[in-house]
């Protein structure tokens, strides 16, 4: 019988494949194993912000269940510590969540449901704009970059509209919440090829 991390690893592997497109970059998977909600502490997604090196072209993937959590982003540092709504550039409601980064700089997210910004669902990173040099995964494979795209969020008219049917890939929930459970080492940063760690995750089994 399959153990549960290799289950862990083939449904990663599904759900990669599954999204996977032409344009190539590399997954950051917002908060590692625990993905995007409530935050443990105020400052695990600071922490985990402070071990990525992000670059122009690099993805942030948010793994949440719709209608629970949400990701409002916001222009400036201080709507972003203020857990402000005022300002909305973006709002995603529609869980995963992949956010393409075509421009450096800072960008700032935050849960927009209830108090969970407050209680620390809120991440900051930077963009550089350097391309991020080719790196394996721990655990897979070594293989080319396939990573997928999704098709930018329009933006909000005010704050309350509800939008973005379309705006991100959709994924099986069950798929979605064993890959936020899986070995955070594995799951924080992607960049392989989806045949492969397929074709890996099945020898495993």
């Amino acid at each position: 019988m399959a153990s549960k991390a290799h289950l862990s690893f083939l449904l990663l592997a599904a759900v990669v494949a599954s999204l996977a497109g032409p344009s190539a970059g590399i997954f950051h998977i917002v908060g590692a194993g625990k993905g995007w909600r409530i935050a443990p502490n105020q400052t695990y997604y600071a922490d985990w912000a402070r071990t990525r090196d992000i670059h122009v072209g690099d993805k942030l993937m948010f793994l949440y269940r719709s209608g629970v959590y949400d990701i409002v982003q916001v222009p400036t540092k201080e709507l972003f510590d203020a857990c402000s709504m005022d300002n909305v550039t973006m709002r995603y409601q529609l869980g995963p969540t992949i956010v393409k980064l075509d421009t450096p700089g800072p960008r700032y997210y935050f849960c927009g449901v209830g108090k969970h910004c407050e209680g620390g669902q809120k991440v900051a990173v930077n963009v550089s704009g350097a391309p991020a040099a080719a790196v394996n995964v721990s655990g897979a494979p070594a293989a080319a970059v396939a990573a997928p795209e999704t098709p930018a969020a329009a933006a909000l008219p005010p704050a309350s509209s509800t939008q973005l049917g379309s705006s991100t890939p959709q994924v099986d929930p069950a798929q979605a919440s064993a890959l936020q459970q899986a070995d955070p080492a594995q799951a924080s940063t992607l960049q392989v090829d989806p045949a492969a760690l397929v074709d890996a995750a099945k020898k495993k089994l």
